[in-house]
């Protein structure tokens, strides 16, 4: 089993995130860039789905895809008093079909887990089936600014109902050729005294930023919006440099 497995748990150890601020990015980010309405977002690799509630909030609908049924369980159990009810898939991100249409999607902490180009292209074909024209695609962390050569590490803890969570992240290159790396994930849990370990290793690989926007140039059906660091406006990326939560942010035609 994995932490995956465990919703409530995941949740903890995220629980970092400010949700409230993003939601209200991700409206700024709508009000600034998409020329159409928006009324359903779609949130890829959703997880927990924890935009969920402000997203509402603000108006939208919901809907959400992952390829974890406990996660899926766990959000639409958290969501059922939620109105109007989201939607949630299930499906791998690389291929998926039969949705309802969206007018705004998103993917968080960098959860764009291609391994190849050929699951790229098969995702954005799926995207641009889900996306209505002039509908925004929000990455957040998804493309790789930076030396990928460079070993990171880096520690978080957390604590909610009595339970605490504490993870060490550890990202290495494996092929240098290939583009691909790995994220070690390894998780230790004092649930009220009982502990507990997981380890998830989830290999990637890597999207560079020319690579990134060669791609989008080289399609009919999206086109490039801009990217910007630290989820700020104010702070857009002119050069590859490391950052911390790149978002890029590209436009169905």
């Amino acid at each position: 089993m994995q932490l995956y497995d465990y919703p409530h748990y995941y949740e903890i150890a995220v629980s970092y995130r400010d949700i409230e601020k993003e939601a209200e990015f991700l409206t700024e980010t709508i009000r600034r860039y998409s020329p159409i309405p928006v009324r359903r977002v779609f949130e890829v690799a959703s997880g927990p789905a924890p935009h969920a509630g402000a997203l509402v909030k603000r108006g939208y609908d919901y809907m959400g895809l992952d390829c974890n049924r406990n996660m899926l369980d766990y959000a639409i159990h958290k969501w059922r008093d939620l109105r109007p009810q989201p939607l949630f898939f299930e499906s791998d991100m690389v291929e998926f079909a039969h949705l309802p249409q969206a007018d705004f999607a998103f993917v968080m902490l960098g959860s764009l887990y291609l391994n190849t180009a050929a699951e790229m292209t098969s995702h954005f074909n799926c995207m641009a089936r889900v996306l209505r024209p002039g509908g925004l695609y929000f990455l957040d962390w998804c493309v790789q600014f930076g030396d990928m050569m460079k070993h990171a590490t880096s520690c978080l803890s957390a604590e909610m109902d009595g339970i605490c969570v504490e993870s060490h992240f550890d990202t290495r290159l494996v092929d240098p050729a290939g583009q691909m790396y790995e994220e070690i994930w390894t998780v230790h849990i004092d649930d009220h005294g009982r502990s507990q370990r997981f380890e998830m290793v989830e290999r990637n690989r890597a999207i560079f930023p020319q690579e990134f926007l060669l791609f989008i140039e080289s399609r009919t059906d999206f086109e490039f919006v801009g990217w910007w660091q630290e989820w700020d406006f104010s702070k857009p990326i002119d050069h590859a440099i490391e950052t911390t939560r790149p978002i890029v942010l590209v436009r169905r035609k």
